[in-house]
């Protein structure tokens, strides 16, 4: 039986940085799972050993994330270089193809991978993502958080952020949800946010609101996808709409009493819809 303990993390070089994996099981096609903007490898980290019982699951944490590199300066953050990343990344762990999961920016990053790479994508799942800019964010504030990020640093922003959560007048469905499990989300979001390197926040929240809608491109992706929100995360669910509409044949999966982490809210229902998409995409290969 695979324990989150068993869980191994490694750290490998590519494209002039270092890049920190967990790793766990062995055999099948492997599942790279890739985290969202201010992420961890660590959000899947209670999800990992049950996905593994299936055979090779990988999380690594995104550049200026986590254990990953720090580079410090904003021109080496973006989507093109995520994507770069993530092809020189299953190039060192000498992954030809893989299934392929990607959470709200990492789902970005995994829709350009797959567009660029289709013959290194076995099957999709994106979460709670959109190919578009999500709705509801202001890029006045995203600007103003970044020059946040760099003047006082990334610890003094999480409490900010805390802040305006746990004191909204008018909190969304989505924050709501995050309320039920204070407690863990907000020690967890601390660290995440405490993890990340200033100079990324910026520059890739830009390129999150900036993005050019990727719906136009959508009907090229031809493995299947599975297309996974929670109910109450509005921000995402014209998004998901969006996904399911234009990519062919794609399944959409609604996970009730979820916002933003439907794999921290409802982990029952999410390992549900994943078992499903990994044993059809097992199938149909």
């Amino acid at each position: 039986m695979i324990s989150v303990a068993s869980v191994a993390t490694r750290r490998v070089e590519i494209n002039g940085i270092e890049v920190a994996v967990s790793e766990a099981g062995a055999g099948g096609r492997p599942l790279l799972l890739v985290h969202g903007f201010t992420g961890h490898r660590d959000d899947f980290i209670d999800r990992i050993p049950a996905l593994a019982e299936r055979g090779r699951v990988l999380a690594p944490d995104l550049r200026g994330h986590g254990g990953s590199s720090h580079t410090g300066r904003a021109e080496t953050f973006g989507f093109e270089q995520l994507v770069d990343d993530q092809r020189a990344l299953l190039d060192a762990l000498g992954v030809d193809r893989c299934d392929l999961l990607g959470h709200s920016l990492g789902g970005m990053v995994t829709l350009r991978f797959a567009l660029a790479y289709p013959e290194r994508v076995a099957s999709l799942i994106l979460l709670n993502t959109a190919p578009f800019a999500p709705d509801a964010y202001d890029p006045a504030v995203f600007e103003k958080a970044g020059a946040i990020a760099l003047a006082k640093g990334m610890a003094r922003l999480q409490e900010l952020v805390e802040q305006a959560s746990r004191n909204a007048v008018d909190p969304s469905a989505a924050d709501r949800r995050t309320e039920k499990w204070a407690d863990r989300y907000w020690a967890h979001h601390r660290r995440r946010y405490r993890e990340m390197d200033p100079a990324a926040y910026g520059p890739l929240g830009a390129a999150m609101l900036g993005q050019t809608s990727l719906v136009p491109r959508l009907a090229a992706i031809r493995c299947p996808t599975t297309v996974i929100v929670g109910s109450d995360d509005l921000k995402f669910l014209r998004g998901a709409d969006a996904l399911a509409a234009a990519i062919p044949r794609a399944r959409r999966v609604t996970i009730p009493d979820a916002g933003h982490h439907p794999h921290m809210e409802n982990p029952e229902a999410w390992l549900a819809a994943m078992r499903e998409h990994l044993g059809s995409a097992s199938a149909a290969a």
